[in-house]
């Protein structure tokens, strides 16, 4: 596997292995919505347990689902940018 997010192999390991980790918790998740129809559990802000930090929030609700979905696409944008950026610096 030749996968080199950074140069220093024990922080492209550890890099990895998070990346690894969290695609295994996102496709449990996955289904556990299937499961129980339930996707308010794949709200990003309760993945990243936002809620911990500001506990007065409603993060389960339509609005809060509605702007998690908006966040996830926004971050995604703005990686594919970076990333198409640095590929063709090269």
């Amino acid at each position: 596997m030749d996968i080199k997010i950074v140069k220093n192999i024990y922080i492209n390991s550890l890099l990895i292995l998070m990346l690894f980790s969290a695609t295994i918790h996102m496709v449990i998740l996955f289904f556990i919505a299937l499961i129980n129809i339930d996707f308010y559990v794949l709200n990003y802000f309760n993945i990243i347990d936002l809620d911990i930090l500001f506990p007065e929030l409603m993060l389960n609700n339509f609005l809060w689902n509605t702007i998690s979905i908006m966040v996830v696409v926004l971050f995604y944008f703005l990686i594919l940018k970076i990333v198409k950026k640095n590929v063709s610096d090269k």
